[in-house]
């Protein structure tokens, strides 16, 4: 098996390959001038590879479909560490698409298997028949073990996933929790623990536009001795990034299921797990 390095993830490729000893087969990616994009896959005389390849935008999904394409014989895994689209898993409107049953149907009619890292939802995850979906929360614990740290859930619904992460690095947990003030002002405070001159981590499966850790990290700020951010998919749409850091979180770190400056936590260990078992 060799692996192929999707446009939106070459590092975390590098990472797996490192771990398996799997070459990375050489592939060249060309956009001509009107915007139509070129795929060819320069060494495909393997019978079987791991095309690894986030799915941020448009392009990310047209480059992997070209890249199975190129493919088409062979045994394919498509691992998309990120799977965009999958926030759209219902029609909320008469007449909607539903743009993660789009996406599945097209993955799956060209991979023999499909494996995403914290996929949005259930209702998403069941779009697919062929995926296998991977948790990465528990390397966020891994990161922050025998830190003196809280752990934060933006909300009661996230607590789960963040109780998983906590167990691991031995830490404490809560949830913030929403109280209206009046019409216009809410106050977001931890349900049960305090925080005062405590280093406190808010941590999300995803952060986008950052709206939700902007506005706690600013109502804790006064309050924790230090504020991070953490989260698995790093997408920090439009100014996230700057937008977190000036409202008082001291640090931002993110899996490089989406590769920033602040993919600092890897998930190519359980990538090249998984690959090694199946091989």
């Amino acid at each position: 098996m060799k692996l192929i390095a999707g446009p939106s993830s070459p590092l975390l490729t590098k990472r797996v390959a490192k771990r398996t000893g799997l070459e990375i087969a050489g592939v060249t990616y060309r956009k001509f001038p009107d915007g139509e994009i070129y795929v060819r896959v320069d060494d495909p005389e393997d019978e079987s590879f791991a095309v690894i390849n986030s799915m941020r935008s448009a392009d990310d999904l047209i480059y992997l479909m070209l890249i199975l394409d190129a493919l088409n014989g062979k045994r394919v895994f498509a691992i998309i560490p990120y799977m965009g689209y999958a926030r759209q898993d219902r029609a909320f409107l008469s007449g909607e698409a539903v743009s993660i049953r789009a996406v599945a149907r097209m993955i799956e009619s060209s991979a023999e298997r499909v494996f995403t890292v914290n996929i949005h939802s259930e209702r998403a995850k069941g779009h697919f028949r062929k995926l296998r979906e991977l948790d990465a929360m528990e390397r966020i614990g891994e990161h922050y073990r025998g830190k003196d740290v809280i752990m934060l859930s933006p909300d009661r619904g996230s607590l789960e996933r963040v109780r998983k992460a906590a167990e691991i690095a031995g830490c404490d947990f809560d949830y913030l929790e929403k109280r209206r003030i009046d019409a216009e002002n809410v106050e977001i405070t931890p349900k049960n623990l305090e925080i005062e001159n405590r280093e406190v981590v808010i941590i999300d499966d995803i952060i986008s536009t950052g709206g939700t850790v902007v506005t706690a990290a600013s109502q804790l700020s006064d309050r924790a001795s230090r504020i991070e951010a953490a989260c698995i998919h790093g997408v920090f749409a439009g100014n996230a990034l700057n937008r977190l850091y000036t409202s008082g979180v001291s640090e931002v770190k993110a899996t490089d299921t989406v590769e920033s400056q602040v993919s600092i936590i890897s998930v190519s260990d359980i990538i090249s797990e998984v690959l090694l078992n199946e091989i």
